[in-house]
C-alpha cells in the first residue's frame, strides 16, 4: 500500500514540476525576446538621430541643399529626403528612414529652421 501512495505523489508532483519548469523557461525566452527587441529599437533610434545630426550639418555648410542622401553602415542604412517647405523661407522638411539589418524602419520627420541662429528643429507627425 505504501509503495502505491509513493508512485501516485510521485506522478503528481513530477509532471507539476516539468510543467512549472516547462513555464519557467517560457517565460524567460519571452523577457529575452522582448528585451532584445526593445535593445534593437533603442539602437536603430540612435542611429536615426546620428543621420538626424549628419543631415543638419550637411545643411549647415550646404543652407541651399535639397534632395536625397544616404549613409550606409554594416548594420544599418538611412536615406533622407530634404525638400524646402513651401511658402518658408528657410525652412527645410527632413524625412529620414532608417533600416537596420533586420528590415526594421524607423521614420523621423523633422522641419528645420535655418533662418535662426542657432538653428530650430521640430518634429512633424
Amino acid at each position: 500500500m505504501k509503495g502505491y501512495v509513493a508512485l501516485t505523489a510521485i506522478l503528481v508532483i513530477v509532471p507539476l514540476l516539468l510543467l512549472t519548469g516547462v513555464n519557467s523557461l517560457y517565460e524567460n525566452i519571452t523577457t529575452l525576446s522582448i528585451t532584445k527587441m526593445n535593445y534593437d529599437s533603442q539602437i536603430l533610434r540612435t542611429n536615426a538621430e546620428t543621420c538626424l545630426e549628419e543631415t543638419v550639418y550637411m545643411i549647415k555648410r550646404n543652407p541651399s541643399f535639397t534632395g536625397i542622401f544616404q549613409i550606409n553602415q554594416t548594420n544599418w542604412n538611412c536615406n533622407v529626403d530634404i525638400q524646402n517647405k513651401i511658402g518658408f523661407s528657410g525652412v527645410k522638411i527632413m524625412t529620414i528612414v532608417t533600416t537596420d539589418n533586420n528590415n526594421t524602419k524607423l521614420t523621423l520627420k523633422r522641419e528645420l529652421n535655418t533662418s535662426t541662429n542657432p538653428f530650430e528643429l521640430t518634429n512633424i507627425q
